[in-house]
């Protein structure tokens, strides 16, 4: 019985392969801007971004290039076709690229050959503009503008003070807070976000979109998408929340003003809970349903297709207590 057992052991242990490990370099680089401001661009192939703020003028950066080779000799062709620039520009504008040299021919080889990480800490009024086709990109506490464009992988970002702008074709988008104008797109993945006093245009091909705190003009465009809003008090901008394939709730403070106009889709309803001010009774249901709350104020337009519209009122106290217990501080 040892013996039959024995035998298949040595056979799996002479199969196994080697064991592999990663060699990895690392660029190490400051750059020091004029002191009216920094840009960043980074450009990648592919790998994780994060961008952190400092209370220095200058630019740091670290990229951590990594592949999985047993030593540097065999390690040594594949680094050979990267091709990383970090730069400076006469105005003070720091940039870094990342390509890959590869044939366009069919190969087994694993993709990317090189793996790369970029560390990078900036003055907090800096604009930045961060593209990587295949990574996670993280933000920090910023004053400027900022972009960030990726295919796959998350993208979050910290409390901002510039418009944001975020494209993303399967990745999931956070953004904790944005003064200025927020524009977040993205094909499949999920959006959250904290507070938008700034406005928003939101959209989403078949991911959800929840906003904790929407102020401003605001817009979202949702397909298959279910959309969860909570509106500011007071409100002054009018706002528009259009999904099709997907439902819609919207919270309001009781105290605010505004007109609402509110569709459901033909097998669906709107529901209105906690608005005594719609002039409607509590747990109403109606395809469509329009009420001006508190007399009236800018208009809100909630229209899901193929879905049904829940209109729900909060206390002051309890619209405050709401937020700050799901982290919107």
């Amino acid at each position: 019985m040892r013996l039959r057992l024995f035998w298949p052991v040595l056979l799996l242990c002479a199969a196994a392969p080697a064991a592999r490990a990663l060699v990895e370099h690392q660029v190490v680089k400051k750059f020091t801007p004029p002191t009216t401001g920094a840009v960043l661009l980074v450009d990648t192939f592919s790998g994780a971004i994060t961008v952190t703020e400092s209370d220095g003028d200058s630019v740091e950066v670290i990229v951590t290039e990594q592949c999985d080779e047993p030593d540097e000799a065999a390690a040594a062709a594949k680094f050979a076709n990267l091709d990383l620039v970090l730069a400076q520009d006469r105005a003070g504008g720091v940039s870094m690229t990342a390509t890959y040299r590869r044939k366009v021919t069919f190969t087994w080889e694993k993709w990317p050959p090189v793996v790369l990480a970029f560390v990078i800490k900036v003055p907090r009024r800096c604009d930045v503009d961060l593209r990587s086709q295949d990574g996670d990109i993280t933000v920090g506490k910023l004053r400027g503008a900022i972009k960030a464009t990726n295919e796959t992988g998350k993208i979050f970002i910290g409390e901002t003070e510039g418009a944001v702008t975020v494209r993303s074709r399967a990745g999931e988008i956070g953004i904790t807070a944005g003064t200025g104008r927020l524009d977040v797109t993205t094909l499949t993945g999920n959006i959250s976000i904290g507070r938008a006093p700034g406005g928003a245009r939101l959209a989403s091909d078949g991911g959800d979109i929840e906003v904790q705190q929407a102020g401003g003009d605001f817009r979202v465009d949702g397909n298959g998408s279910h959309v969860k809003v909570r509106f500011t008090h007071p409100l002054a901008h009018p706002a528009e929340v259009v999904t099709s394939g997907g439902s819609i709730i919207a919270i309001f403070d009781q105290r605010t003003a505004a007109s609402v106009a509110a569709t459901a889709s033909v097998l669906n309803k709107v529901t209105v809970r906690g608005l005594v001010s719609a002039g409607v009774p509590d747990g109403e249901t109606r395809t469509r349903l329009t009420a001006k709350l508190n007399g009236g104020g800018p208009v809100v337009t909630l229209r899901a297709g193929g879905g049904q519209v829940l209109m729900r009122g909060e206390p002051p106290t309890l619209a405050a207590d709401t937020v700050k217990a799901e982290g919107v501080k």
